[in-house]
């Protein structure tokens, strides 16, 4: 990887800091690796080399100790600081330098044009003079794609190559020296921490998700986007909901709302979330008002296509998403056009959303057994529960109260056949 042996101890320091395995790799340590003074490697720091190198611990010569027989390589980032030097040292991980350039991840496989990026940012690892303006635009690609594939994808298979990408950034912004290149894969890194965060809060990892918002957090703050740190807010408000917390929930989306001003998408999801905590609290005119501005800005706004600089966590967020979250909130204030929002958000919904489609069927399940309305709760909670997903992935984005009130089974037997007019039925 043509790094000196003190380079590429901080490249460990900066992938462990980053997967959440913080280290304290030396020089010295390094020496005893390639040396084979150390024959094995303690779990946490195979884990990163690992990471760094995109090697399993055979192909890197390491002994396997009883309790490591299952590792497996896990990562195709790698990190390092500082150009080539110290002839002697280079190359930190011997012979494996070479393997690290045909390796591939294991697991998960995105689509083509993802791995393709992802070969790009290995080449300019290898190579940290490359790293420039073109290098952080094939990470900003890659990273883009990867939020589209999140929208089909469990969470559980997709998890682990969000979680080596944003290692991959990592390291790439550890070699980089051109300030504006620094800039965008600072903002990458941190739409990246954004992703694993979400991925991490579906599979029920709350204190990784909030690991990786704080980073995403920081990244926003270090280059002062604003759409960053709003979608970081926002996305922690779902987990304030989820834990029962709305009041922190309400504050976290309403200051995210601050800085959405620009950006009309980004302010009705915002406006739409603080409607609903603030509708959960009883605060009805907070609710309305929300309520308003959520409505007269996402009711118009076009689908996003690509190339229209929609942000790509927005890019899920459509008339279906608004319409259930307005429904819920009117539902919760004993609006009779709930029902009417719960059916326009269910005849929006788009079948690639495969996500989309699970929750906001729930929501539209919780809306009607809120409302009274039997046979539409027991409609929409069974096909709810028939989307290809467990129960567990689609309710980690839903309120706790979601996940038992929303299901069929507790949706009350309904005393007459469904009515046709609810497919037609307007909140106007």
């Amino acid at each position: 990887m043509r790094l000196s042996q003190a380079h590429f101890a901080e490249a460990v320091r900066a992938a462990g800091n980053a997967i959440g395995a913080p280290n304290h790799c030396t020089k010295r340590l390094v020496q005893k690796w390639e040396t084979g003074e150390h024959a094995a490697c303690r779990a946490d720091y195979l884990r990163v080399l690992q990471a760094v190198t995109g090697l399993s611990a055979r192909e890197l010569g390491f002994r396997l100790l009883p309790d490591q027989s299952g590792q497996s390589a896990v990562g195709f980032g790698d990190a390092g600081e500082g150009a080539a030097g110290n002839s002697s040292g280079a190359d930190a991980a011997g012979s494996a330098a070479a393997a690290f350039a045909r390796s591939r991840t294991t697991g998960y496989d995105p689509d083509a044009a993802i791995a393709e990026s992802m070969d790009r940012m290995r080449h300019a690892l290898e190579h940290p003079s490359v790293v420039d303006m073109r290098t952080a635009e094939f990470v900003k690609t890659a990273t883009s794609r990867m939020f589209d594939l999140e929208r089909h994808s469990p969470a559980r298979l997709l998890a682990p190559t969000a979680e080596r990408h944003l290692t991959t950034v990592t390291a790439l912004l550890t070699v980089a020296r051109h300030e504006k290149v620094r800039h965008d894969l600072m903002l990458s890194a941190g739409h990246s921490a954004l992703l694993a965060a979400w991925l991490a809060f579906d599979r029920g990892d709350n204190p990784s998700a909030h690991r990786f918002w704080d980073s995403a957090i920081g990244a926003a703050e270090s280059t002062g986007d604003a759409a960053l740190l709003a979608a970081s807010l926002t996305f922690q408000s779902y987990a304030a909901a989820r834990r029962g917390d709305p009041h922190t929930a309400w504050q976290l989306a309403h200051d995210a709302s601050r800085h959405t001003l620009h950006d009309d998408r980004a302010t009705a999801w915002t406006a739409s979330r603080v409607a609903l905590y603030a509708a959960q609290l009883g605060e009805r005119e907070a609710a309305d008002a929300a309520i308003r501005q959520a409505l007269d800005l996402g009711a118009n706004l076009p689908h996003p296509k690509p190339g229209d600089g929609t942000m790509p966590w927005l890019r899920s967020f459509d008339y279906a998403q608004l319409f259930s979250s307005i429904a819920h909130a009117t539902a919760l204030l004993n609006d009779p056009h709930a029902t009417g929002y719960a059916t326009w958000a269910v005849n929006a919904l788009s079948p690639a959303k495969v996500k989309s489609r699970a929750v906001v069927l729930a929501e539209a399940a919780l809306v009607a057994a809120t409302t009274n309305e039997l046979d539409l709760c027991l409609d929409y909670g069974s096909a709810a529960a028939r989307q290809p997903r467990s129960p567990a992935s689609w309710t980690s984005a839903l309120p706790p109260t979601y996940s038992t009130r929303s299901s069929p089974s507790s949706c009350p037997t309904p005393t007459r056949a469904p009515s046709e007019n609810y497919c037609h039925s307007s909140p106007a």
